[in-house]
């Protein structure tokens, strides 16, 4: 029996060595694989405070940088660089607090990610002269809604970081902690590192400048051409201890923007790429079956520009949305549904995905057009852009809405909102050698320089707070514009402001159980489909093709796919 023990005690220890092997640090090992994919249409703003106007540019966002948390396919919040947190409710001494203790974690140049670059990041998006709906996530910190409206310092706010690894928020009364937690899983509120940022207005426009802390870095961009996302090596790893694959598998991502969206289809088929996820339209019935569907919790939507006199008359709003056969755009795209309303499926009622708020919301608008209706409205004429981002998609849709729309007598164009990289001169270079890019799609939403744009509406976390928020006063997250001796409250950013509506976001913000703000927040959106600043047209879904040579692609609650563990069979 000795014998045995000893002989035992004896193989434990040779293998000990060999196991450690496996997750040590090796600087021969292999690098891992480069993964041929179409992620997305072009990005060519990556600032994660403004993602949530592009679903492409979500997804590459989500490759680019790590938040505390984040929120897996059930609808359930994991811890993602935060370790651990503590909550203080105390009524007697009025301390309402959430302590957060982070995980050690890198920036893209090895530099620590700390509770500073967080503190940075939300002060960035609470700043007036920053434009974001994101900030809306923040304003039950303390002070943070008045520091956005101009009402105090942004100093004020209630965001400390302790140290390195100790961020603390304060609030000033009692609020939902677990429904607040989910906020801080949106990919708007990810950490920044000020010295990139501050003073840069175009930091994030120059990708081989940015510093990213999530699982991929950007190591190569060429406008038209291709993106190459390469592993953070610094990623949540020990550089010392734990092998390069520990967290990200494979080595480079690369994505050819040279094809056209039936081009790719054809060379997935030859399996010359591994993963198209934007399906030609032409392609999308033959695919239905294959594809890997989830809703994207995102509405297609016209904003209407309410300063040009067409569409200042509800009337005539009501009647643009009548005339438009929502089944039919849902039909031509294949992976998407009628918008009947404008928060979209998935956004929890309360703070489960057990129950949707579109459950339990009603149906505002119709599925298919009613031109007798419309026509009734009113007798209509005169002239109106819809602006686009340029791509087939979108396009489809405007010739669509600019087709039903010219039945009720309008003057229709569609403005294709092309974007043209130019070459610029950088810090200590003589002549101009880097691609350097303006949006034009997010110029032109940020300027309000349109009549009609298509947009989505995309849920920056799980509760419809945040998207129904920014069209009330207060809540719009567009600066404010001071004057000498005054200054102009921020509207929302098609021009809509209702004292109606702005008392019931006001009641909703006030209004700290969960359940009975679900509550005001429908009647909300009742209000916001009576009055139509906003048009939804279809609630769209992620679809992607993923061959069955590339493996272990996962899926985030939004539907965003991971690939931090990829691998080629």
């Amino acid at each position: 029996m000795i014998k045995r023990v000893i002989a035992f005690l004896l193989s434990a220890i040779m293998i000990i060595p060999v196991l450690s092997g496996c997750s040590k640090y090796d600087p021969n090992e292999d690098v891992g694989e480069t993964i041929n994919i179409y992620l997305s249409n072009e990005v060519y703003d990556f600032d994660p405070a403004f993602a949530y106007r592009s679903k492409d540019a979500l997804q590459i966002s989500r490759l680019l940088f790590a938040g505390l948390f984040y929120i897996n396919a059930d609808g359930e919040l994991k811890k993602n660089l935060v370790d651990d947190y503590e909550i203080t409710d105390d009524d007697d001494k009025e301390i309402y607090r959430i302590t957060f203790e982070l995980k050690e974690s890198y920036w893209s140049d090895g530099s620590l990610v700390s509770a500073k670059d967080y503190l940075f990041a939300w002060k960035r998006l609470l700043d007036p002269n920053v434009i974001s709906d994101a900030a809306v996530l923040l304003y039950e910190i303390k002070n943070a809604y008045d520091a956005k409206n101009g009402n105090c310092s942004i100093d004020d706010i209630g965001v400390y970081a302790i140290n390195n690894s100790t961020l603390q928020i304060d609030f000033e009364k009692p609020i939902d902690f677990e429904d607040f937690l989910y906020n801080l899983a949106s990919p708007c509120l990810v950490p920044l590192r000020e010295s990139t940022v501050s003073g840069n207005d175009d930091w994030s426009k120059r990708p081989l400048t940015i510093l990213c802390n999530g699982p991929f870095i950007i190591r190569e961009v060429s406008y038209g051409s291709s993106l190459v996302l390469e592993r953070n090596a610094y990623f949540k790893r020990d550089r010392e201890k734990d092998s390069i694959k520990k967290y990200v598998t494979p080595y480079r991502i690369v994505v050819d923007y040279t094809k056209t969206p039936a081009e790719q289809i054809e060379a997935y088929k030859n399996g010359e790429i591994d993963y198209v996820g934007n399906i030609a339209l032409s392609n999308r019935e033959e695919y239905e079956s294959k594809a890997k569907i989830s809703d994207a919790l995102s509405t297609l939507s016209c904003y209407f520009n309410l300063d040009n006199e067409i569409f200042a008359d509800a009337n005539t709003r009501k009647a643009l949305s009548l005339a438009i056969d929502r089944q039919a755009i849902a039909d031509a795209l294949v992976f998407a549904s009628p918008a009947t309303a404008l928060v979209p499926s998935g956004v929890f009622e309360a703070t489960s995905a057990k129950k949707s708020f579109r459950s339990v919301g009603g149906d505002y608008l119709a599925k298919n057009a009613d031109l007798d209706a419309a026509k009734q409205l009113g007798s209509f004429s005169g002239s109106f852009s819809i602006s686009v981002a340029d791509n087939e998609v979108n396009i489809a849709v405007a010739e669509m809405l600019k087709s039903a729309w010219e039945q009720l007598g309008f003057d229709v164009d569609i403005v294709k909102l092309s974007t043209t990289p130019t070459k610029v001169v950088l810090p200590g270079e003589k002549a101009p050698t880097k691609e350097f890019v303006n949006d034009a799609y997010l110029t032109c939403l940020r300027e309000r320089n349109f009549d009609v744009i298509l947009t989505e509406v995309s849920a920056l976390d799980t509760d419809a707070f945040s998207i129904l928020a920014p069209f009330a006063e207060g809540y719009t997250g567009r600066n404010i514009e001071f004057t000498v001796d005054s200054y102009t409250d921020p509207v929302n950013i098609t021009g809509y402001n209702s004292d109606e509506y702005n008392a019931l976001i006001d009641s909703a913000f006030a209004e700290k159980k969960v359940s009975a703000r679900a509550s005001i927040l429908h009647e909300a959106e009742e209000m916001l489909m009576t009055d139509l600043p906003v048009v939804p047209l279809v609630f769209t879904k992620n679809a992607v093709l993923i061959s069955g040579d590339l493996e272990n692609i996962t899926r985030d609650y939004f539907g965003y796919r991971s690939f931090t563990k990829a691998e080629l069979d």
